[in-house]
């Protein structure tokens, strides 16, 4: 069967979302930045070129949610009656640029730091070690299930100092905000998603009310509290707004790379045994899991003004999009990309977390989870494998993310 030729293919298609390497490779190849004509969008996917639109937030914009507003179905009577008990959805930190943009990320900044989640590292480990003791006897897992989902969904919970009796609902609400992200949606799935984002919002706006009146020491208190320089703290709809995008990017990503690096171990036991021999390579090994992995696969970029990238005319108010999972897998970045390597000697320069001034707030929060964690995994399991006849990990198509539909394995216990 002849290949189709790339002017014929559709990036955006489920397909190619779900598994995008042999396509993201082509691009590189043939076209780093290529105009489709199947979509209109430009897409950027060697790494150079990501990096550099990325951290040119003057000529790219990232005020983008006019993109994803128009990718859910159009809005109906019920759709409508369902918005008006929730609160207006306003542009913050990820669809806001600066110096709008600034002002949210300094409100948000101090709890996300490296020394304010540092004080979280026991936390963490205790979490981490209540999840394996509830299935260290067992041999065998649904991965997701036991922890991949639950580490992160109850980090949040504690750091925004609300209730773990709530931890299902967060897992729900993550779900939601991120519906409009999913290839295929329907109308019920846009239906159910908006009411699940309206209980959402109802939640946290009492939350909201409560700690302008009695703060805690939580970062949910922090948020709602802080000011910069001078200024009134943000008002309701942008705390949500703030709070919506932590709660995403405190969960749906950190259990992406949860789930795909527990693959890569149970998959390459030739990378476990060196980190078993040397835990000091944890933190190397999670850097490289988060390149394998980059669960912010691709985001949208509006050019600001007419431009060209690479050779490729880009006029100004064209849509584009930089893929992080593509460039992260570029080879003239990182040799034989596609392989494993806890060794791998330059990982300070992936670019899971993305570049510039929308470099991920979270970071070192989920650094952090993801080095306690797998910190305490090898400590205390090894022999990692999937059951025969699901070697392959899958993924669900997302416009922008790329999280693993489910993930069993089996091990042995060490402690």
């Amino acid at each position: 069967m002849t290949e189709q030729s790339l002017h014929e293919v559709n990036p955006l298609d489920p397909e190619i979302l779900a598994c995008p390497y042999a396509f993201n490779q082509r691009l590189r190849e043939e076209a780093p930045v290529y105009h489709c004509p199947v979509t209109g969008v430009y897409f950027v996917s060697d790494y150079a070129n990501v990096v550099d639109v990325a951290k040119n937030e003057k000529r790219f914009s990232n005020e983008f949610s006019m993109i994803q507003a128009g990718s859910t179905p159009p809005r109906d009577p019920e759709m409508e009656a369902i918005l008006k008990k929730g609160y207006r959805r306003v542009d913050t930190m990820l669809t806001a640029d600066p110096p709008r943009q600034r002002r949210y990320r300094s409100l948000c900044q101090k709890p996300f730091s490296a020394s304010s989640v540092a004080k979280l590292q026991p936390y963490i480990e205790t979490l981490a070690h209540e999840l394996i003791d509830e299935i260290i006897d067992r041999g065998q897992c649904n991965w997701m299930e036991a922890f991949a989902v639950p580490m992160p969904v109850r980090m949040i919970a504690y750091i925004l100092g609300v209730p773990l009796t709530d931890m299902a609902l967060f897992k729900e609400w993550s779900d939601a905000n991120v519906y409009s992200f999913s290839a295929g949606q329907t109308r019920e799935g846009a239906l159910r998603a908006a009411e699940l984002v309206v209980d959402f919002q109802h939640y946290f706006a009492e939350k909201i009310e409560s700690r302008k009146k009695n703060p805690t020491d939580d970062v949910l208190s922090d948020i709602v509290n802080s000011s910069a320089d001078g200024e009134h703290p943000m008002n309701t709809e942008e705390c949500l707004s703030v709070i919506s995008q932590l709660l995403v990017a405190g969960n749906e990503t950190t259990t992406s790379t949860f789930a795909e690096g527990m693959h890569l171990l149970a998959t390459h036991p030739e990378q476990v045994d060196l980190v078993q021999k040397d835990p000091r390579l944890i933190p190397n090994m999670v850097e490289e899991m988060l390149r394998l992995s980059t669960p912010t696969a691709q985001m949208w970029r509006i050019c600001r003004e007419d431009t060209e990238v690479s050779g490729v005319k880009i006029p100004a108010g064209a849509t584009m999009m930089i893929k992080f999972g593509s460039a992260n897998r570029d080879a003239g970045q990182f040799p034989e990309p596609d392989a494993f390597d806890v060794t791998r000697d330059n990982l300070k320069t992936q670019i899971a977390f993305g570049q510039g001034v929308h470099h991920c707030l979270g970071a070192p929060l989920a650094r952090q989870e993801l080095i306690v964690g797998f910190r305490v995994i090898l400590q205390r399991m090894t022999g990692f494998r999937v059951p025969k006849g699901q070697e392959t990990l899958e993924f669900m198509p997302s416009l922008l993310l790329h999280p693993p539909t489910d993930l069993n394995i089996e091990f042995d216990r060490l402690a």
